[in-house]
């Protein structure tokens, strides 16, 4: 089990009787970061790094707004914009990683899988696939009406975020490069006065606090056309809320090269005998729920999301694991794959209880 996240207790996070509760005498909160980065792409990749998040109030996370100018010609690659971010990360105060290094494009996929009431962020107003990306990414510990948040009033232990700026020719701008601005915020729940205006004390900490998060992934071979792949994730030990496989062949571009059956086992029990159609039928049932546009699934991409959705009464619980649990997939690459080898990539978010999680809070 991973260490919990936080740096303050929430044990005593439950509002008393006759106080206002936390999430209505607070507020959402931003602050616009001084560690603005503007550089013209090249050859080499750009490292950005320990820059530390503003202190104060609830840290809902870090939100990074991407700009760019003067890029012309080449055909951008098919993770672009969000691999603009060739490396991107969120570090608790002891340096231990909240988010762990991953590319911008995996990050992004596990908010458009792990928050869907946010909304797509491919179909948002600054997002442009382009020689000039622009887009915004959420660095986002937060689950959900607080879940998740990060207690960030010490301003001698403060969160940090690093990032690697990609190559020119790595987001696909092989004629003139761009020239990239990162400006950084911080989105926080405010922190309440003692007493609202009829002196009524207002709840001090999020009940959220009980609830930490961390993300992170790892990479293992694809196997050759037609041959058989029996995975092992080693993501295990805390709650799982989110489980993303990814494919890539050997030029690192998505491919949907799972064959049928796709086999799911944990320890001893059977978890499920899929075709991949019958996996995409349930994403579409459980993502529909959200509202807004459907799920546009990205290639590539085989989705496990273990929340619930509470307003439709839909979902599954967060899955259990131990460091000794043994996850395993079996599936064959389709006879038809070409440029293999490659890579399968597993994505989790984890959830780590370190108090009692109130019950508007489980499981969402």
């Amino acid at each position: 089990m991973l260490a919990a996240t936080g740096t303050g207790a929430a044990a005593d996070a439950a509002p008393d009787a006759g106080s206002n509760p936390f999430w209505s005498s607070s507020n959402w909160y931003c602050e616009k970061m001084p560690d603005i980065t503007t550089v013209q792409l090249s050859g080499s990749q750009v490292p950005i790094s320990n820059k530390a998040v503003n202190p104060g109030q609830f840290l809902r996370g870090p939100r990074l707004q991407v700009r760019s100018s003067g890029g012309a010609g080449g055909a951008v690659t098919p993770d672009n914009p969000a691999n603009l971010f060739a490396s991107l990360e969120l570090d608790n105060v002891d340096g231990a990683n909240i988010r762990y290094p991953m590319n911008g494009w995996s990050h992004q996929t596990l908010n458009i899988l792990g928050r869907p009431w946010l909304g797509d962020p491919r179909l948002r107003y600054d997002y442009a696939q382009s020689v000039n990306p622009s887009f915004t990414m959420f660095l986002q510990p937060e689950i959900r009406h607080t879940a998740g948040v990060l207690s960030n009033t010490d301003s001698r232990s403060q969160y940090k975020y690093s990032y690697t700026l990609e190559t020119a020719a790595g987001i696909g701008a092989t004629g003139t490069a761009p020239t990239v601005t990162v400006t950084p915020y911080m989105d926080a729940w405010a922190q309440p006065d003692a007493h609202d205006l009829q002196d009524r004390m207002n709840q001090p900490l999020p009940p959220g606090l009980n609830v930490q998060t961390v993300a992170r992934h790892d990479t293992q071979p694809l196997n050759p056309a037609g041959a058989n792949n029996v995975l092992l994730s080693h993501l295990t030990g805390n709650e799982v809320r989110l489980f993303v496989m990814v494919l890539r062949d050997s030029q690192n571009r998505r491919v949907d090269y799972v064959g049928d059956p796709l086999r799911w086992t944990l320890d001893s029990r059977n978890m499920g005998v899929f075709s991949p159609d019958e996996l995409f039928q349930w994403n579409a049932d459980f993502y529909s729920s959200f509202g807004g546009a459907p799920l546009q699934r990205p290639t590539g991409v085989y989705a496990f999301p273990r929340f619930y959705d509470v307003g439709a009464m839909l979902g599954q619980g967060w899955l259990g694991t131990t460091n000794a649990t043994k996850w395993q997939l079996e599936f064959t690459t389709l006879a038809t794959g070409a440029n293999l080898p490659g890579t399968v990539e597993f994505i989790t978010e984890e959830v780590i209880p370190v108090g009692p999680i109130p019950p508007e809070l489980d499981h969402i």
